[in-house]
């Protein structure tokens, strides 16, 4: 019989609003309501061209509490002022090495790199004080290099309000 520890339970369910705790043993379940922090979780779904000042759209978007991650513009919008984590992994598809930045707002936050070897790829993790209204996306770096993003779950792009 297959068995699930609580943290992972409440993962699932965080997409639909409630998440869902088994306590202790037997059949006891308590639900816990959603406390309000916003989190997002997305992929991007194909491998993608990546040049220019191009902002990285993650589409294949599986949390998103609050609906504060536009997969169409590939940007966080932070509902409240607070600490944030963000995390992004991107990795470039063969042999393509991929420059990125993250970006708050308009300035960058923290720049990353993937190298262009075999399927390379780097995770960055960053904690941001971020005030309501604040955008946080991934942007390409380097404007005359032209790159390739392993899609299909390879490359993703998370965050959620800590504090």
């Amino acid at each position: 019989m297959l068995s699930f520890s609580p943290f992972l339970i409440g993962v699932l369910f965080a997409t639909f609003g409630e998440v869902k705790t088994l306590y202790g043993e037997g059949d006891e379940y308590f639900y816990d309501k959603y406390d309000g922090k916003p989190a997002f979780h997305a992929y991007v779904k194909g491998n993608r061209p990546f040049s220019g000042n191009d902002i990285l759209k993650f589409d294949e978007v599986l949390t998103n509490i609050g609906n504060y991650y536009d997969p169409l513009t590939g940007q966080f919008t932070a509902p409240k002022t607070g600490l944030y984590q963000i995390a992004c992994t991107i990795q470039g598809h063969r042999t393509s090495g991929v420059t990125f930045q993250i970006q708050k707002n308009n300035e960058r936050f923290d720049l990353g790199y993937a190298g262009g070897r075999d399927w390379h790829a780097v995770t960055r993790v960053l904690l941001m004080q971020l005030k309501e209204g604040d955008k946080v996306f991934v942007q390409h770096r380097i404007p005359h290099r032209k790159e390739t993003v392993a899609g299909n779950r390879h490359s993703y792009f998370s965050g959620r309000l800590l504090q």
